[in-house]
């Protein structure tokens, strides 16, 4: 049986390792180019989705201007005036930040109110100003009066081709936009060295100086806090093909599609129904969340707190917030992936391993059973990555490689066991009819069988087949008896029916024979009286001896 282990071994390598690399080939090379970007980020979503809801952050407060305050204050867009006094109140209570996701840029009601809003940014060291940058087609639009240099903050996000927010900025530089504006301010100053952070940075940062960390820069560029690294996203990274990642970003890590963080009106901080407590030594994020505004930006998640996809962009900007403050001072994950060689070796390995369960699973339900286990087990092992250890792995091209690399050494083990029971047909024909009696009998009767499958499908001469010999005692496995008895089975009827054949033909040859003899004999007689007639016509003739009577 060691030449079997061989064999068996040999047709293992050459059927699922070459099976395995034709596939993955391709597929691999299909990534490259995107062709899996967009199911790849659909399965992103699914995982996202799929996460339990974390507990809310009550670092971070959200100041909302919605539909009924504007209708209570019958203002919109709300005056200066009305947003400089709702920031002296927020003052009071003495928060970390305040990020204003809001824009000012234009003056709103009476011109003392804009000086007095103003000169509350401008006296402030908590207030951050959202701006968003210049790009080629948007000259883009000014911080809030008064805002200092360092107070200004990006509000720009980098969707993805879907138009989803997967992607958190946190610093940018302005670029030039080929829009004429009257105006020139930090946000559309297109200078190198104009780095502007984003708001969620900008208001991460002044919270953790407070409890005396601050950003560093690493050898490779990065951005740390205290032991905390915020990795830049490559162009490459998890399943982007080609992600624009000008901005340093990272991915964003949502916590939840419902709204996890406190959120009171404008109208109740106005009227001091707020609590103190509730805003003291918080990050305080204000911004709309009217229908009027159309402030809602696509996320991960198929339905937010609104009955859709989208989520205020203000609640955006407090999950990015709210992600640097958890890895920084909670060790909560940030999203990360393998570098490109590790995730091809996973692709190849799952693509060889389902080549192996293939061929060594040959009854079709067991077959089956696997390709959907296959599945489950892949999902579940991608979705356990994400879920425990933030990483996003290959899913789609992973489970399209395993899938085809499956099939395909099914359909090749299919091929090669059609030419073993070829092998097998004729050499039991073979013995049945006699043909191998004075043969040589000695060795393994699979190994000469397998041997003799392997010449058959080479194409080589008969007369180079190895004999099996005598019909084998035991088999390597309960298919190969089963396929042998099937085969002995219809070779006998094979056998059998040629034989009735022939005997049939010979009778109605025979039967044929004796008809055109009884015919010929016919013939002969027919030919000799004929013959005999000729004869006697040509030797007598006719005597004239008849006896003269006398007249009268």
């Amino acid at each position: 049986m060691a030449s079997l282990g061989k064999t068996s071994l040999h047709a293992m390598l050459k059927t699922v390792l070459l099976t395995s690399l034709v596939l993955t080939a391709p597929i691999v090379a299909g990534r490259f180019f995107g062709w899996f970007e967009k199911s790849e980020l659909a399965a992103y979503d699914d995982f996202m989705q799929q996460r339990p809801v974390e507990k809310p952050d009550d670092r971070i407060v959200i100041v909302t201007i919605g539909d009924d305050d504007i209708e209570q204050l019958q203002q919109y867009p709300i005056h200066d005036v009305t947003f400089a006094t709702a920031l002296e109140a927020l003052e009071r209570y003495q928060p970390r930040a305040i990020g204003l996701d809001i824009s000012r840029d234009v003056p709103q009601g009476p011109l003392a109110g804009r000086k007095r809003l103003a000169q509350i940014i401008e006296n402030s060291e908590s207030i951050v100003s959202g701006c968003l940058l210049s790009t080629e087609n948007h000259p883009g639009s000014p911080p809030a009066p008064g805002t200092p240099e360092d107070g200004a903050a990006s509000v720009d996000f980098s969707p993805d081709s879907d138009q989803v927010v997967r992607r958190v900025r946190l610093v940018s530089t302005p670029a030039k936009s080929a829009k004429a504006t009257r105006t020139r301010h930090i946000c559309n100053d297109a200078r190198t060295e104009n780095e502007i952070p984003s708001l969620s940075f900008l208001l991460a940062q002044l919270y953790l100086e407070r409890s005396g960390i601050t950003p560093e820069p690493t050898a490779n560029g990065d951005i740390q806090f205290g032991k905390q690294v915020l990795h830049r996203l490559k162009a490459r990274f998890g399943s982007y093909a080609h992600a624009d990642v000008d901005a340093y970003q990272i991915m964003l890590n949502y916590q939840g599609a419902q709204s996890l963080f406190r959120q009171v009106s404008i109208v109740d901080v106005l009227q001091n129904k707020v609590n103190p407590a509730t805003i003291r030594d918080r990050v305080v994020l204000i911004g709309s969340s009217s229908e009027v505004s159309k402030d809602f930006l696509a996320t991960p998640y198929v339905k937010t707190q609104i009955g859709s996809r989208t989520m205020l962009g203000v609640e955006v900007h407090a999950h990015a917030v709210s992600q640097l403050l958890s890895a920084v001072l909670d060790q909560r994950l940030l999203i990360q992936s393998w570098s490109e060689s590790s995730e091809v070796l996973w692709i190849w390995v799952w693509s060889l391993g389902s080549g192996l369960l293939a061929f060594y699973n040959r009854r079709l339900g067991l077959f089956l059973l696997v390709l959907g286990g296959t599945v489950i087990a892949l999902w579940g092992i991608c979705y356990g990555l994400f879920l425990y250890q933030g990483l996003w792995i290959p899913f789609t091209p992973t489970l399209l490689a395993a899938m085809l690399t499956a099939l395909g050494v099914r359909l090749v083990d299919l091929a090669n066991r059609t030419g073993y029971a070829q092998a097998i047909y004729e050499q039991v024909r073979e013995q049945l009819q006699g043909n191998v009696a004075g043969r040589d009998r000695q060795g393994d009767y699979l190994a000469q069988l397998v041997q003799r499958a392997q010449a058959v499908r080479q194409g080589q001469d008969a007369a180079n087949l190895l004999s099996l010999g005598a019909q084998p005692t035991a088999f390597a496995t309960p298919q190969m008896k089963a396929l042998y008895e099937q085969i002995v089975h219809k070779v006998q009827e094979d056998v059998a029916a040629e034989q009735a054949s022939k005997q049939a033909a010979m009778l109605q040859v025979r039967s044929n024979s004796g008809k055109a003899s009884r015919i010929q004999t016919l013939l002969n007689r027919a030919q000799r009286s004929r013959t005999q007639l000729a004869v006697n016509q040509t030797d007598g003739a006719p005597s004239h001896n008849t006896t003269e009577k006398p007249c009268g």
